[in-house]
């Protein structure tokens, strides 16, 4: 285990190392050479005067960019990201560009991913070496079988388009928005309209078509935003950029999420606003540097989002907060709220990811259907005896070998599942057992004869039916309880052998002892044996079809009466077993035989009422 685990942190330490290395190796030439324009080149700044502005900002991006490596070194994906980012906004050079898409690709971000391939292409094309070309080609053809495309029309002109919490525009779009493939939300505003909602569940390299007509508002209220010093910034109501401060604009009835955007990192973080019916909320903020930012990426991706009890929308929510402790809410229907509280640091910035857990007892999944099942069942039966005559005279202790019956057990149950519990089935199968003692057996003839190693072979086998209900706890690791009722057509079997031994002796008192091995021949018997069994199962669902599961059932038989007969009709008609004795000649005096006569074996009935303990291991098809 140790070895494991040190193994797969010398992996992933390569890896990180080989990333790192490549970055530099890129990075290399960029910066030493330049990219783009004539005097583009973010290593000159070091001869550049301090007071040139271009120089310093060259500087600043060559050092967030060495940032930037240095993180992804540490594995800090998301945190290079920004880095990147802040390099290529200062001064976009080629590595900065592609090692941005890498990092959208190592965090699953595939359709931004794709958009930064396509810039570094509209940018720097001409200056890509052909083996850069092919691996930037190779990269942008994988991203594109895991992004879809959504063609967006509808009215009015000039409504926000937000997927996902990101504007992508303004109707009509240009073209299709790219997004990961995935559950996505979607929402068109402008003011004086009702918002128009949906999620579309769209699959990698997928096309999709959505219209969104927007009413107007037939309930509206007016909501005005000032910034208190006067600042002229963006206003941005529920996640859609709608004008700038001092602003004052027409929205439907309800609260609204509105956070001011400026230069920079100025701003406000998000308010809640609400909007009554014919009348003017007016909202007076105050914007601020905001050193830091969070990004929270729920699942599922649909999920609501508050900030500091302020909703700020459905699926991912990046913004800019100030430093400190916030609190982060994501909920939807069907989940367990999740609540936790971030500390933010000056400079930093934070990525939450929310994996909500099901609520199990949201109707929402219960989307059970009833439906046919089937399942093949084998397994051993096991028991202590088949009752009768053998089992009474061993609890008398006239037994000196007893083997314990083992069978078998084979057959297949189809069911009728009622609800996600309850399940009505009929069981059809095979089961066969065997018993055999050694024990004292006693016989009449016209002398008492009696054996000490008479062996006595039971064996009762046959199909058998059965009705049974269960009930099934538990989706993954299904546990179930059974309880059936049937019965058995079996085919009695018996045999018997045992060396007899008695003293014969004539008129004159003379007396002549014999030993015979004797075995008779028995009739076979077709009979009816009901039985209840209840079961207890436990096993795993691989998925909504199949499952392996392993359990134990107690079988109570019950069968009748049967007495045990030989093959004669006589035998048959007075229920006896009987076999005639040698005739032993010239062992008396005056060279008279002995004669034993025909020897009777003592009643003995084939079964009593027994139990039957049967694991076995079933396998499990819903149809």
């Amino acid at each position: 285990m140790l070895l494991g685990l040190f193994l797969a942190v010398q992996r992933r330490w390569l890896r990180a190392a080989v990333v790192t290395l490549w970055m530099l190796l890129l990075s290399a030439p960029a910066l030493a050479q330049g990219e783009g324009a004539a005097a583009e080149d973010p290593g000159a700044a070091q001869e550049a005067k301090p007071a040139d502005p271009a120089a310093a900002k060259r500087e600043e991006a060559r050092a967030r960019f060495l940032k930037g490596v240095e993180l992804v070194q540490n594995g800090a994906w998301d945190a290079a990201l920004a880095e990147f980012h802040a390099s290529r906004e200062l001064f976009p050079t080629q590595v900065a560009l592609k090692n941005a898409a890498i990092s959208l690709r190592q965090l699953k971000r595939n359709a931004e991913a794709l958009e930064m391939y396509e810039e570094l292409l509209q940018r720097f094309e001409s200056k890509l070496s052909a083996e850069d070309r092919r691996g930037v080609d190779e990269a942008m053809a994988g991203l594109r079988r895991l992004v879809a495309e959504i063609s967006i029309s509808g009215t009015p002109a000039g409504a926000s388009v937000v997927v996902d919490g990101r504007q992508r525009g303004t109707l009509p779009l240009p073209g299709p928005v790219r997004v990961d493939a995935g559950t996505r939300h979607m929402r068109v505003f402008k003011e004086g309209y009702v918002p128009f909602e949906t999620q579309l569940l769209v699959a990698g390299a997928q096309k999709k078509s959505i219209r969104a007509e927007l009413a107007a508002l037939a309930q509206s209220g007016k909501l005005s935003v000032e910034e208190s010093s006067g600042k002229t910034l963006d206003v941005l109501v529920d996640g859609a950029v709608v004008g700038t401060t001092p602003w004052t604009g027409v929205l439907s009835v309800g609260t609204h999420t509105v956070l001011l955007r400026g230069e920079g990192d100025l701003g406000t973080p998000p308010t809640a606003a609400t909007v009554k019916q014919n009348q003017t909320t007016t909202l007076r903020l105050s914007a601020a540097v905001l050193d830091t930012s969070l990004r929270v990426e729920p699942t599922p991706a649909n999920a609501r989002i508050d900030i500091d009890g302020v909703p700020v929308g459905n699926g991912v929510w990046e913004g800019r907060l100030n430093s400190g402790t916030h609190k982060v809410e994501v909920m939807t229907e069907g989940f367990l709220a999740y609540s936790r509280e971030v500390r933010l640091v000056s400079g930093q910035r934070e990525v939450v990811r929310v994996a909500l857990e099901r609520d199990v007892s949201n109707p929402m999944w219960n989307s059970f259907q009833p439906h046919l099942y089937a399942e093949l069942v084998g397994g051993i039966a096991l028991t202590g005896s088949l009752g009768g005559g053998a089992a009474t005279a061993c609890a008398s202790g006239e037994c000196s070998d007893e083997s314990h019956p083992l069978g078998i057990l084979a057959g297949a149950r189809v069911g009728y599942q009622l609800t996600t519990g309850l399940g009505l089935e009929i069981f059809l199968g095979y089961l066969r057992l065997k018993e055999t003692v050694v024990r004292t057996k006693n016989a009449n003839a016209d002398v008492p004869t009696r054996a000490t190693d008479y062996q006595d072979t039971t064996t009762l086998s046959g199909p058998l039916a059965a009705l049974s209900a269960s009930y099934t706890f538990l989706e993954q690791t299904p546990l179930t309880a059974r309880v059936w009722a049937g019965a058995m057509r079996g085919r009695a079997e018996f045999e018997n052998t045992g060396t007899f031994s008695g003293t014969v002796s004539d008129p004159s008192g003379a007396t002549f002892d014999f030993s015979e091995r004797v075995s008779i021949p028995e009739q076979s018997q077709n009979i009816w044996v009901p039985f209840v069994a209840p079961e207890i199962r436990f096993g795993y669902r691989f998925n909504k079809t199949f499952a392996l599961d392993l359990g134990v059932a107690g079988f109570f038989f019950f069968p009748p009466s049967t007495p045990r007969v030989d093959t004669t009709n006589d035998g048959q008609a007075d229920q006896t077993r009987s076999a005639a004795l040698p005739t032993y000649p010239g062992v008396f005096p005056g060279n008279t035989p002995a004669k034993p006569g025909n020897m009777f074996l003592t009643p003995d009935d084939g079964f009593g009422a027994f139990v039957a303990v049967v694991p076995s291991v079933a396998a499990r098809v819903d149809f």
